[in-house]
């Protein structure tokens, strides 16, 4: 089967919103998978035993994890790859070179494919710059951040993810610095060939990690013009406060009215990022159908969970958007 583009689909359909998966690595935790590792979900795919042997506990438990949320409703569905930058892969694990590294990510988006079939959306994943140092929550990039070379650090992912067939879209995921979100906006399409997205990482008060506004975001997009790679194409929040994500998202909205938002919070616990634990859940002012609600209102069209989020919350988004669609 050939699947429609998904910015074509997005572009035709102005009233459809389709429906992401949640947090991953919260999912293989909880089915067995220790994920507490410097390439956090991606460990499983690191073991060779995970691809000499079709009866792999771990192989089974990835499957399982892809199926539990197709069953909740997700359209959307995204690779196991948010921690496996070549930066992080080749300093923690046996893979050292770029030939192993493009054949164990061509192998996760394969296997990717497999598990959700040819009919649903498949997302190359991309963890930001400061995933490598946990800085993704505080958008502190050291001094001179305008400096680092970003594209050399994405590169050897893009590369890949850009010849894929499997994918139909590249996310670069909480972004929490400004430096970081211009650099990736001044690639061209012989840089991202894809349709791609960029999830912003904010902080409860609204402001980009670093301290930017999401209305500074909004006027430095618009002022690239026709300038921006035309396969940039959904812009929105990820791993956010659940409580407070709609406010940001109407920030980003009232900038950028006619732009395709993407949005998926937290389940409401909250990462401590000096004792790197998550502490019980802030009490939810919104329901998942209230948040649906809000998040179309200001032009979100794909909606999802990230960190602690399960296949429950992915059922309640489905559920929430299907009523939204006969109101």
């Amino acid at each position: 089967m050939t699947r429609t583009s998904i910015k074509s689909y997005l572009l035709e359909n102005p009233e459809a919103v389709l429906v992401l998966d949640g947090g991953q690595g919260t999912e293989l935790e909880n089915r067995g998978i220790q994920v507490a590792n410097p390439v956090w979900s991606t460990i499983p795919f690191i073991n060779e035993s995970f691809w000499s042997d079709p009866a792999s506990k771990d192989r089974e438990i990835v499957k399982s994890m892809y199926q539990a949320f197709l069953k909740s409703g997700a359209q959307v569905l995204m690779t196991v790859t948010y921690q496996a930058s070549f930066k992080s892969v080749s300093e923690n694990t046996r893979i050292k070179t770029l030939p192993q590294y493009t054949e164990l990510l061509t192998k996760i988006v394969s296997f990717s494919r497999e598990c959700i079939g040819s009919d649903k959306w498949l997302v190359g994943c991309i963890g930001a710059w400061g995933a490598h140092n946990c800085s993704e929550f505080t958008g502190e990039y050291g001094p001179e951040p305008e400096k680092i070379d970003f594209l050399e650090y994405f590169e050897p992912q893009l590369s890949t993810f850009n010849v894929s067939d499997d994918l139909d879209m590249i996310g670069f995921e909480t972004i929490p610095n400004f430096h970081e979100l211009k650099a990736i906006l001044s690639w061209d399409t012989s840089i991202i060939s894809k349709p791609f997205f960029i999830g912003l990482s904010v902080h409860e008060n609204g402001l980009l990690r670093d301290g930017t506004t999401m209305e500074e975001i909004g006027r430095y997009i618009k002022s690239l013009g026709s300038n921006l790679n035309p396969n940039f194409f959904l812009i929105g929040v990820n791993c956010v406060s659940f409580n407070h994500s709609s406010e940001m998202l109407e920030s980003l909205h009232r900038e950028l009215p006619d732009f395709p938002l993407i949005a998926y919070p937290n389940s409401g616990e909250v990462y401590d990022t000096v004792k790197k634990v998550w502490n019980p859940k802030e009490s939810h002012t919104y329901t998942w159908d209230d948040i649906v609600k809000k998040y179309k209102a200001s032009g979100v069209r794909i909606i999802g969970g990230c960190c602690r989020t399960t296949p429950s919350d992915i059922e309640a988004i489905s559920e929430a958007v299907h009523q939204s669609r006969q109101q």
